[in-house]
């Protein structure tokens, strides 16, 4: 077992797609396959179930997963430890982010870093702003870009970045949804609704609903705002998203913003790390380089 079977399954237990970490990764798919089996035969368990049409770790992938996440980082740091002498920081920096993070803070939060420290790789993923933190903890990456609790977890480290509103996001062509919000008493029984499926923005609706006394008529359920804001723009139902990503949006002209009454609970967006991963020379470097931006006017 070498450290390039493990970042090959480490990257196969997040995409859980031979294909795609094939190609992410620069190998033969038969190449991928056979160090994949080479390492279950080493281990001596069953690290995948596959068929034709999926991907799945196992109990045992799944351990194995987080012990390949740790002993990479050690590496990383014994790595970084040889090459000291130099003053020079290299290897790779793992973060996760929303598209709208990446489109949005991310560039100014990385620019300070980056001139500092050039030879520092920078291994970016996208995806839902609600798998961030799980992300984090599982070990999959030095440091996310998420929505975060009141409450931090204590084996996290985090710095805030934003704070924005949740609001309504109304449809601005003329449909039946936008006709129910213009009425003088709004008959919120009736308004479709189109919502995110889980996260701190869903946690925070749910409970502007239970302030209001009302059980929600659902349209849709949605794991990224920005499909939340495609449905809203052709009329399928009220969205409840972040301010931020409202403004930012492409669409922005094909809805109204509304705030509501009352207001619902704010949304922090910050770095977040492990802090065991501040032992890392370039996870600190990383951390130290953060300049929070100031607020837009």
């Amino acid at each position: 077992m070498d450290y390039d079977t493990l970042r090959l399954f480490l990257n196969l237990s997040r995409s859980l797609h031979f294909g795609r970490t094939s190609k992410e990764c620069h190998v033969s798919p038969s190449a991928l396959s056979r160090a994949i089996q080479r390492l279950e035969q080493y281990v001596g368990w069953p690290l995948l179930e596959r068929d034709q049409r999926r991907v799945a770790l196992t109990a045992e992938g799944v351990a194995f997963a987080a012990h390949a996440a740790e002993t990479l980082s050690s590496w990383q740091q014994v790595q970084q430890t040889l090459t000291r002498k130099t003053k020079v920081l290299s290897g790779e920096l793992a973060l996760f982010a929303s598209v709208t993070a990446c489109q949005t803070f991310l560039p100014p939060l990385l620019s300070s870093f980056r001139q500092k420290h050039p030879d520092v790789h920078i291994k970016l993923e996208t995806g839902y702003a609600a798998d961030a933190l799980g992300m984090l903890t599982k070990g999959l990456v030095d440091a996310t870009i998420a929505a975060l609790p009141d409450k931090v977890p204590p084996s996290l480290e985090a710095r805030v970045v934003v704070v924005t509103p949740l609001v309504l996001v109304v449809p601005a062509s003329d449909c039946e949804v936008a006709r129910q919000m213009a009425l003088p008493s709004v008959p919120w029984q009736d308004v479709p609704f189109v919502l995110p499926a889980v996260g701190l923005a869903r946690a925070a609706a749910d409970r502007w609903f239970r302030k209001r006394k009302l059980s929600p008529r659902i349209y849709s359920q949605l794991p990224g705002n920005e499909a939340i804001l495609s449905l809203v723009a052709v009329g399928c139902g009220v969205g409840i998203v972040p301010r931020l990503v409202v403004d930012r949006s492409p669409l922005r002209s094909a809805f109204r913003v509304l705030d509501p009454k009352p207001a619902l609970d704010p949304f922090r967006v910050g770095v977040c790390t492990q802090k065991s991963k501040l032992k890392s020379p370039i996870v600190r470097a990383f951390w130290d380089s953060i300049d929070i931006p100031p607020p837009e006017e």
